[in-house]
């Protein structure tokens, strides 16, 4: 500054009470210029060299993420930002004190601007790396430090151009804290519920959801601070906020997943009027079956034992007696058993066939077992077989599925009703 301001002083055509302002703007004018020849050099070098080094790190992940994100770029402004700060004092004079306070103000705000394109890089790097990462999602938890970045940053701007300490301004600023909790509710909801989502694992990319009151379930796409992307399986992509996955319920299927095994549970209705105890016809019949004939001699021999021990002669009721819904029941756990596709001898694992309460459509018997596959199209195969097989065999054992009357059936009970009138 004083060499300057010397020099001024030697140009006569210069008035004498301008010479300290006009050295002073000349000062400013070569030190932003040397700040900006010492960020070029800093960038060039932290591009050329510092890059190579991580790259010789075999780090080429890192190299090629914090290449694009121009980490290395912001890395060298932030080195001259730093040597600004040592050698700034030579060009400032307090002769003029406003334009001091300028240019010291603004090497301040240069530097925390530096910083925080510095910072904010490296959180784009961690996001492109880590961001959709399918055991730990981190993008929620990346937007939530830029958030925090950009407030910070604020705090420290107003600071610095205010000329108060950042206490005062966060004094000041409690008074509009209402209104900011109306202005930023969803990312605050959304901050908690990413946090909570991403340490309990609820849920991560790829993950199979259903979520019945945003009408997603399919595979997400995406875990954001604000929403979590769904692609539906009609190839729909539904927006879910993040709270909700906290606030409302949702099915997770990446349990079903990691077992490698998927429920059945659905019932076949039977009509009650078909239920019957099995007479010796029936029996000896279905002693023919494979699956059924060890079972069914244990149970007679057990039921003629019980039945002779309690001198059962005159009245049938008073005895036990096997009946085709029982019998059936036996042979369809038995048959689910025998199917190599059924997971069967995995106490993890339930497998039953069991009667659910009763109702106007008939007498549910429920199916329930874990086939050992998740793929979606086998799932619906395997299963499809297992009912086609229970419905088919259904006769055998004098029992008959329920189903409401048709159209069809009117129509032919119409026309039987017509031939035995006319006999």
């Amino acid at each position: 500054m004083d060499f300057i301001l010397h020099c001024v002083q030697k140009m006569s055509w210069i008035p004498q009470t301008h010479h300290t302002l006009i050295a002073q703007i000349i000062s400013a004018l070569v030190f932003v210029f040397l700040l900006y020849v010492l960020a070029k050099i800093f960038t060039w070098f932290c591009n050329h060299y510092l890059s190579a080094f991580v790259k010789f790190l075999q780090a080429e992940r890192w190299y090629r993420a914090l290449k694009d994100k121009k980490f290395f770029t912001a890395l060298g402004i932030v080195i001259a930002a730093m040597a600004a700060i040592n050698f700034h004092p030579i060009f400032i004079s307090n002769k003029i004190e406003w334009l001091a306070t300028v240019m010291t103000k603004g090497l301040g705000l240069f530097v925390l601007f530096s910083f925080s394109y510095l910072i904010n890089t490296f959180l784009n790097t961690l996001d492109r790396l880590y961001g959709r990462n399918p055991n730990i999602p981190i993008k929620g938890l990346v937007q939530v430090v830029k958030i925090i970045l950009f407030l910070v940053t604020g705090l420290f701007f107003l600071s610095l151009v205010l000329g108060r300490r950042p206490m005062y301004i966060i004094t000041g600023l409690s008074a509009l804290a209402a209104v900011f909790s109306l202005i930023f509710k969803d990312p605050i909801l959304g901050f908690a519920a990413s946090i909570q989502l991403t340490t309990n694992n609820l849920i991560k990319i790829g993950d199979w959801i259903t979520v019945d009151s945003a009408g997603a379930d399919g595979n997400i796409l995406d875990i954001s601070l604000a929403s979590v992307r769904v692609q539906n399986f009609d190839m729909t992509i539904v927006s879910v906020p993040t709270y909700d996955l906290i606030s409302k319920p949702f099915k997770n299927w990446s349990g079903m997943y990691e077992a490698k095994a998927r429920r059945v549970q659905r019932s076949i209705l039977l009509d009650v009027d078909t239920v019957k105890f099995l007479d010796k016809t029936m029996l000896e019949r279905l002693k023919k079956i494979d699956l059924l004939k060890d079972y069914l001699e244990e149970k007679e021999k057990e039921i003629t034992d019980f039945n002779a021990s309690h001198n059962v002669h005159e009245n049938w009721l008073n005895g036990r007696h096997l009946t085709n819904l029982g019998t059936f029941r036996k042979y369809a756990e038995l048959y689910l058993k025998s199917r190599p596709y059924v997971v069967a001898n995995d106490p993890s694992f339930t497998l039953m066939v069991r009667q659910l309460p009763q109702h106007a459509q008939g007498l549910p018997l429920e199916i329930y077992c874990f086939l050992n596959t998740t793929v979606w199209t086998d799932y619906e195969g395997l299963q499809s077989d297992i009912f086609d097989h229970l419905f088919s065999v259904l006769p055998e054992f004098g029992l008959y599925a329920y189903q409401q009357p048709s159209g069809r059936n009117l129509s032919q009970s119409m026309e039987e009703f017509k031939k035995m009138k006319e006999k």
